[in-house]
């Protein structure tokens, strides 16, 4: 049972949210022939932006366009925006083709970048997908390895792949790398690490090194320099045979 993931690694517009999906939807023609299409945090605004002018409802129109993007590929698309619900909140976004989509708020906010006006996230969500199961994260969750923890009960994984949709500084990139490989090694799971590049309004640079990594923590495909698409297939034999010969999970805390 495999499942194809792609890492879009875009360039933001700063506070555009109409012309970023009219760009991503130049990006995605050459996306044809996956599961899940995975975008960078905050893709329509970038980071951060103020909740007040950029927010957008629950079913809004970044959410339509996400719906119309899942359909037309038949598989799932996902990313951060701005959301308004019940508070202001950076929401990663799951939309399925069939309509169905479920939203994880971001616990970890940035507030040293500039992340403020926010609501932390209180629950982590697990995604049943084609017989996986995924944890999305976002950003700065990614350096608290309590929220990201894994669990094995009764025989079971919580979950199998863990998504980390970001905007990372290039200058911290040797923490990004560092990172996404330890939440895959001490996880047991597959870990899709998308990031943006280019040059933001308060001039950070963003590298990308946007990847996706194995249950080891060995990088399966990894994203050039600049705008990209990459993609790789998982296989769930690989994942559980791993599992069952280093049963490390037994011994967990």
């Amino acid at each position: 049972m495999n499942l194809i993931v792609t890492c879009i690694q875009n360039d933001v517009i700063a506070r555009d949210p109409e012309a970023n999906r009219r760009h991503l939807d130049e990006m995605l023609k050459t996306v044809e022939n996956t599961d899940v299409i995975v975008f960078p945090e905050t893709f329509t605004t970038g980071f951060p932006a103020d909740p007040n002018v950029f927010a957008e409802e629950v079913g809004g129109v970044t959410m339509q366009w996400m719906l119309e993007k899942a359909k037309a590929k038949n598989c799932a698309v996902c990313g951060t925006i701005i959301l308004k619900n019940n508070g202001f909140y950076n929401s990663f976004i799951w939309m399925q083709p069939d309509g169905k989509y479920l939203i994880y708020n971001k616990r970890h906010l940035f507030t040293m970048g500039g992340e403020i006006g926010l609501n932390h996230g209180e629950e982590r969500i697990t995604i049943e997908y084609k017989g996986w199961r995924i944890r999305p994260f976002v950003c700065y969750d990614m350096r608290f390895p309590v929220w990201n923890r894994n669990s094995f009960e009764d025989g079971k994984f919580e979950y199998d792949i863990a998504i980390f949709t970001a905007e990372w500084p290039e200058k911290k990139s040797e923490v990004w790398n560092t990172l996404l490989r330890a939440r895959a090694i001490e996880n047991q799971a597959f870990v899709v690490g998308v990031n943006r590049v280019g040059i933001d309004d308060s001039d950070i640079k963003y590298k990308g090194e946007s990847m996706i990594l194995n249950m080891k923590g060995r990088v399966m495909a990894q994203a050039p320099e600049g705008e990209s698409v990459v993609t790789a297939e998982l296989n769930m034999e690989d994942l559980q045979s791993f599992r069952d010969y280093f049963t490390v999970a037994k011994d967990w805390d």
